[in-house]
């Protein structure tokens, strides 16, 4: 399960149960993170370019978050979204 994080040119093997966050801090890829991947801070939303049928499912925390903030279709939490394949991601600070 690889998450590639685009632009970047790194990518990170995510273990079991990981989010794209956790793969994130391996492949030192920074995703501005506050809150402690509680969920509610959403400095960590990322696009997912590929593989989005690859993370979980949106979690409850996730979707308010997500509704309050106005987050497009693709964009999900990074400290939420729990990787099950290959993924790539990217955000609009890099």
């Amino acid at each position: 399960m690889r998450v590639t994080f685009t632009p970047l040119g790194t990518a990170a093997e995510a273990n079991s149960n990981e989010t794209v966050l956790d793969a994130a801090r391996r492949a030192d890829a920074p995703i501005g993170n506050s809150c402690g991947s509680v969920g509610v801070c959403g400095r960590c939303a990322v696009r997912v370019l590929a593989g989005a049928e690859n993370l979980s499912a949106p979690t409850t925390i996730e979707l308010r978050v997500s509704a309050q903030r106005g987050f497009a279709a693709d964009e999900r939490l990074a400290c939420q979204a729990v990787v099950m394949g290959d993924v790539e991601v990217t955000t609009g600070y890099w």
